[in-house]
């Protein structure tokens, strides 16, 4: 086989007016279907968390109580809604308390402040802990 060498216009006419970069499609190729139906079913699967009603400040303050004496893990939705529309919730264990704040820590150990004027609801989370899926706020 004998390769010949190219003159580099012929490169440069090639790639600017015969060759069409085809951007992702390209790489649809690599998915296997196996795996695109599973994201498709994922993703069709996914129901947003329904709204609980408001408590009291005094039943959210012992509920969260309780949950920190008894090491308990807790779902707490905020009033806060994301993008308008789609339920601010944090799940994890009470670590601790500052002033009018708790102290929450996630699946990671990683610890967030949460205002106690900024909960809605909490209830104790029962069965086994998803740690995957907690937190995701998509």
């Amino acid at each position: 086989m004998i390769i010949k060498r190219v003159d580099e216009s012929v490169t440069e006419r090639f790639f600017k007016n015969d060759y069409h970069d085809r951007g992702m499609l390209k790489w649809g190729g690599f998915f296997l279907s196996d795996h695109t139906s599973a994201i498709k079913k994922m993703k069709q699967a996914e129901v947003p968390e329904k709204q609980l009603p408001e408590q009291s400040l005094e039943k959210i303050s012992q509920r969260l109580q309780q949950a920190w004496i008894n090491k308990h893990f807790i779902h707490i939705q905020l009033k806060s809604l994301l993008d308008g529309e789609k339920v601010d919730s944090l799940t994890g264990t009470v670590s601790g308390y500052y002033e009018e704040e708790i102290i929450l820590a996630d699946s990671e150990g990683e610890l967030q402040a949460v205002k106690l004027e900024d909960i809605r609801n909490v209830h104790e989370q029962t069965g086994s802990v998803d740690w995957k899926n907690l937190n995701s706020k998509t």
